[in-house]
Order: structure tokens, then C-alpha cells, then sequence
């Protein structure tokens, strides 16, 4: 009989948790639908994956972008490149050898590279952009 009761007993626990699990599984698929990813960080790792496959894993990167400092978007901009791209480091600034460009908007990057003393070195496309520092005379 005690036997019958805790067998009875640990299946009761058994479905209770498969039930609970089902019903976090449903809750957390709707609030999913309902709250996307506004800075759509998830996309980034196809976004850098070139980028990443092209600079070595220590390297030590500034950082540009066309969106203003103050603008919570360039915080998360930065981040998830920082998250996305590690274990290489990324400093904000022009002042660094490889300097990465993640921009919002097609532009003329060469020019805007010139203007930080950087040239092109290469477009990977979707606004990713590798400058490297212009030798010194």
C-alpha cells in the first residue's frame, strides 16, 4: 500500500511539472510575439559574422558610428557589437590601428574614414566597416 501511494506520489509531481512546464513554455512564446527584440541584438552574430572571420580574435579595435553619443541606441549599438565580436576588445574612439564602423545608414565611408585620418579597408556590407589608421609620414 505505501508503495502503490508513493508511486501515486511521484507521478501527481511528474505531471504537475511537465503541466507547468508546458504552461512557461506557452507564457514565454507570447510575451515573445508580443515583445520583439527592439534593437535586434540576435541578429548581429550573421550581421558581424564576416567582420569576426576577418579580424583575429586579440585584436584591439576602436569604434565609429553615425548615431550621436547621447542616444540610447548608440549604447546598444556598441554593446552588442562588443557582445557579438569578443574576445576582441572595442574602445570607443579613431585612435587604434583597425577601428570598426557600424553604421545605421549607407554613406560614403571612405570619406568619412579620411575624416578620422582612417582609409577603407573593407565594406562587409549592412553598415559593418573595417578602417585601418593612414600611415604617418
Amino acid at each position: 500500500m505505501a508503495a502503490a501511494k508513493s508511486t501515486a506520489g511521484v507521478l501527481l509531481a511528474a505531471t504537475l511539472s511537465l503541466w507547468g512546464a508546458v504552461q512557461y513554455w506557452d507564457a514565454e512564446s507570447a510575451y515573445q510575439r508580443q515583445s520583439p527584440d527592439p534593437y535586434r541584438i540576435a541578429d548581429q552574430t550573421a550581421r558581424f559574422a564576416e567582420f569576426r572571420a576577418a579580424v583575429p580574435a586579440n585584436a584591439i579595435l576602436g569604434y565609429l558610428t553615425d548615431v550621436p553619443a547621447e542616444d540610447t541606441l548608440a549604447t546598444s549599438m556598441f554593446l552588442a557589437a562588443q557582445y557579438t565580436l569578443a574576445p576582441r576588445l572595442l574602445q570607443k574612439g579613431d585612435s587604434f590601428d583597425a577601428v570598426l564602423g557600424n553604421f545605421t545608414r549607407p554613406g560614403d565611408f571612405a570619406s568619412l574614414g579620411r575624416q578620422h585620418g582612417l582609409r577603407l579597408e573593407h565594406d562587409f556590407g549592412n553598415g559593418v566597416v573595417l578602417f585601418r589608421r593612414e600611415a604617418r609620414p
